[in-house]
């Protein structure tokens, strides 16, 4: 309740702020008509779910307001630039001179900015009275342990309350003789249990000896609960490139967020999907003639290929390319990744995977609700058994939709072995984490690029 009020008032502060803003935008001469009321409306809205969608009604007291700013100032202009851009055009609706355009943004940065640093200085507050803290429990009653509360325990503005410690499997046998500054209230076995029923917002793994295969199985083992995972550094190694860090106190800890079902990218992101898919089988159509054209004269065989894969939550699916290879290209050997000078590959498909251009038929797999524009790439079901055996924490990529083009194949496009299959899944958790507009606008951005270049796979 305590985080929706928060959210609440943020809301209602940036009204006030906009209708401050709109207020000496009409420069208090114009009488408020109903016309001029549905434009506020409308514009108030436009920029609440451009804060919405920019994490900024994120209600943590703990949030940089540093941050925050450097977020805010640049998507208010930045929104204001694109709107004088299409009235350059003659795109836009908009009747009013640049200046005063640039004047109420000034004015409404500096409104939302206001609101801000007064609920948040109001949060602070609040904080000291123990009101809107997450309760949290220590996984690993050791000295790490101990050492992580101690810290926390020194400060008051970390919006963490630390309700006890939970006995990990690996605790040391001196515990006996460490006096724990909080009860123990139960053990690892028992975490899943207590998680509900003492109503536990995160969980800091404090592990006595945190090597990689205890705590991915750790993490696997409390993954399905309702909390945030904070880890050590110590344990970096294992989970780079799949977590954010954040400073928390001076106690750096790196944060795991088990919940990937947001706004973004359960709706926003297919809404997204379905358009660009539209628009690229109109821009690329010509194209596809003339490639299915070539491939029957290049060699033997389907125009296109058509394979088994494992998409989102483990569904099979068959997914559609251009062939690149000669037909029955595994026949002999049995499903195997491509090598780098492959003999399999065909003249055109050389020339097809130079530029990606035998991925294109996925634009039928995204529009089917198959695949996603962004995200991991699918893989064969043989390989994900494979894949599952040896890195227990793979069912994490199965979460959302596989997509054309990645963060893992803008940073490393050509993979050949389970070796470089397991770099990739470090790029690949370190986009589940970190999933949002901006970072799959970066990433089509540098798909075009790498594109451009010929990037061989």
């Amino acid at each position: 309740m305590y985080k929706y009020i928060i959210s609440i008032l943020l809301l209602v502060g940036d009204t006030a702020a906009g209708l401050f803003a709109y207020n000496v935008l009409l420069e208090s001469k114009i009488v408020w008509s109903n016309n001029i009321i549905i434009d506020f409306i409308i514009i108030q809205v436009i920029w609440i779910g451009l804060f919405y969608f920019t994490n900024l009604y994120n209600p943590r007291a703990t949030l940089s307001r540093f941050e925050e700013v450097l977020k805010l100032v640049p998507l208010i202009y930045f929104t204001l630039v694109v709107l004088i851009t299409l009235d350059v055009f003659q795109l836009s609706l908009i009747n009013v001179e640049y200046t005063v355009l640039f004047s109420y943004g000034l004015i409404f940065a500096s409104g939302v900015l206001l609101n801000r640093f007064l609920i948040h200085s109001l949060q602070k507050v609040l904080l000291l009275k123990n009101i809107g803290l997450s309760e949290t429990v220590i996984l690993g009653a050791n000295r790490r342990g101990i050492d992580v509360f101690n810290t926390l325990n020194s400060h008051s503005h970390h919006g963490i309350k630390v309700s006890g410690f939970i006995k990990a499997n690996d605790d040391p046998d001196y515990l006996e003789e460490i006096e724990l500054p909080m009860p123990i209230i139960g053990d690892e076995l028992s975490l899943h249990g207590l998680i509900k029923e003492k109503k536990i917002n995160d969980v800091i793994i404090a592990l006595d000896k945190p090597t990689s295969e205890r705590v991915m199985n750790t993490i696997v083992n409390i993954n399905g609960s309702p909390v945030s995972l904070k880890v050590l550094p110590d344990m970096y190694e294992i989970v780079m490139g799949m977590a954010r860090t954040n400073q928390l106190v001076g106690v750096p800890l790196i944060d795991i967020n088990l919940n990937i079902d947001t706004f973004y990218s359960k709706r926003l992101k297919r809404g997204i999907d379905i358009i660009l898919a539209s628009l690229g089988l109109i821009i690329i159509l010509p194209i596809w003639i003339l490639i299915m054209i070539l491939i029957k004269l290049d060699s033997k065989g389907p125009i296109f290929y058509k394979q088994e894969r494992c998409g989102r939550e483990g569904q099979f699916f068959t997914i559609i390319k251009f062939r690149s290879m000669i037909f029955d290209a595994e026949e002999e050997t049995g499903p195997v990744w491509a090598g780098l000078k492959d003999n399999r590959i065909t003249k055109m498909g050389k020339f097809l995977r130079r530029l990606h251009l035998d991925e294109t038929p996925q634009l039928i797999n995204i529009l089917k609700g198959e695949m996603s524009i962004i995200g991991p790439r699918p893989e064969r079901p043989y390989f994900i058994k494979k894949l599952k055996s040896e890195y227990p924490f793979y069912n994490r990529r199965l979460k959302i939709r596989p997509g054309i083009t990645g963060w893992a194949q803008i940073k490393q496009p050509f993979d050949i072995s389970v070796k470089d299959v397991h770099q990739k899944l470090k790029y690949d958790f370190y986009y589940i984490e970190n999933i949002s507009f901006r970072l799959d606008m970066k990433i089509l951005i540098n798909t075009v690029w790498v594109v451009f270049w010929g990037h061989s796979r």
